[in-house]
């Protein structure tokens, strides 16, 4: 008896399960494989490690330890821009230098020669450090952002330099919630710069993420590809104009190492780092970053950080093509509402936008994807969210929203079953339970 009312109560909740929720679909593709553009020998790379990442998939399309810790250097300044142009819309807004801002950065790193007392707008600092790689400059930044304009102090003593180490160590953690926030794992900053330290860290991977964080910020793009600027002068600074050329060499016609497509973003080096760049270009419609750290100071052209970006752009550029998954407003599925009137429970449900893979040139793509069904009982409003639809792509996730073509209204009657039914399922559950428990103490007596 309790084994027959347990399998009535198994088929029921099969049926009812199908009914109800057999909206949802889901499939595998075991044909599915790892990223394949991290085989070493489709490309020479001279640097201990670099990625190639397309912006608008967000694709991986190769790497070499893209995933060891490495020093970043002043590729560092990425973030310290993206944290300025994020508070700031103003960049006409005046701040001051300060007296450890100028007399904090170690000899031989590269500084914009700002004035203690001098005053800039946001915007020339932001050319300082992103063009010249102005170490000064992003102290001055630094300062601005955390105490919310120019509420610190300018002269020379110990509570001022105090005041300058809790903003930059502030400054710092902003750096790194930001860099979680945009799917960092391996990143550890200290300062804003990349003024070198043991603890300032990053991965190839992590600073790709910046790059595109930075890419898609006009503001940024526009800085970063300007090939020379100029800070004016001051009552604090009366020598020779102060202009300076951009250290990415990809973006300058007149030296070796120059890149058509090229159209960003930052360089950097120290002694630890070596030669380290973060790059972007765009060519057709597709926008690449490569990012190269530790590449050895040479003058075997073909083994500089330039070369090792241009060879990954290339292969990026002739090697891949994009795939059309999905398009906006396209039917993904066709589904029955249970509890629908005959006019209304047939739905269709589409795509809220297009899906496109990166694949290799010449791939064919048949994947299956994830149909996720989240909401299947009326009612149902028009281009409301009901679900979603996954594509897996050599380890990458292609996802977009499924909503109603047509309103779904719900069925009163339709409705009314549907409770009894669940009401007797439980009933019946709640039966087999008493039942089985009823016998087991008729056993033991």
């Amino acid at each position: 008896m309790k084994k027959r009312f347990f399998s009535i109560i198994l088929i029921f909740i099969y049926i009812f399960g199908h009914l109800v929720l057999g909206n949802v679909a889901f499939a595998e593709d075991d044909s599915n494989t790892n990223v394949d553009s991290s085989n070493s020998d489709e490309l020479e790379i001279y640097s201990d490690a670099c990625m190639l990442y397309d912006i608008d998939t967000s694709k991986v399309l190769y790497e070499k330890n893209a995933y060891q810790t490495m020093y970043p250097a002043s590729t560092t300044k990425l973030m310290t821009a993206i944290l300025v142009l994020e508070k700031y819309k103003d960049l006409s807004a005046l701040a001051n230098v300060s007296y450890y801002a100028t007399h904090t950065v170690p000899a031989t790193y590269s500084i914009a020669d700002l004035r203690t007392n001098e005053q800039f707008t946001l915007k020339d600092l932001l050319y300082a450090l992103l063009v010249a790689s102005a170490n000064d400059a992003a102290y001055v930044l630094a300062e601005y952002v955390v105490n919310d304009g120019n509420n610190y102090a300018l002269d020379y003593s110990y509570d001022t330099k105090k005041a300058f180490e809790n903003s930059i160590s502030t400054f710092s953690d902003m750096m790194n919630a930001k860099a979680k926030e945009l799917g960092c794992i391996n990143t550890n900053f200290v300062n804003p710069n990349g003024v070198h330290n043991e603890n300032h860290v990053s991965t190839a991977y992590d600073l790709s993420l910046i790059g595109k964080a930075a890419y898609k910020n006009s503001t940024l793009m526009t800085i970063v590809n300007a090939i020379e600027y100029q800070l004016p002068n001051s009552e604090y600074y009366d020598k020779d104009i102060r202009t300076f050329s951009s250290t990415n060499l990809l973006l300058r016609r007149e030296r070796k190492g120059y890149y058509e497509y090229a159209n960003g973003l930052k360089t950097g080096y120290t002694d630890a780092a070596q030669s380290c760049i973060v790059a972007s270009a765009e060519k057709d419609g597709i926008n690449l970053i490569a990012t190269v750290l530790h590449s050895d100071r040479t003058t075997d052209q073909n083994a500089s950080r330039e070369s090792d970006c241009i060879r990954l752009f290339e292969y990026g550029f002739n090697n891949f093509t994009y795939s059309s998954l999905i398009k906006s407003k396209d039917v993904v599925k066709n589904i029955s509402i249970l509890n629908g009137t005959p006019e209304t429970k047939n739905l269709n449900v589409l795509s809220t936008t297009d899906l496109t893979a990166r694949i290799k040139v010449g791939e064919a793509l048949d994947i299956t994807p994830e149909i996720n069904i989240t909401k299947s009982l009326a009612p149902i409003a028009k281009d409301e969210v009901i679900g979603t639809v996954k594509y897996i792509i050599d380890d990458t996730e292609y996802t977009a929203d499924l909503i109603a073509e047509h309103d779904v209204i719900a069925d009163n009657y339709m409705y009314l079953i549907w409770l009894l039914l669940v009401s007797f399922a439980v009933i019946l559950f709640l039966f087999t339970c008493f039942f089985h428990k009823k016998n087991k103490k008729k056993r033991r007596h």
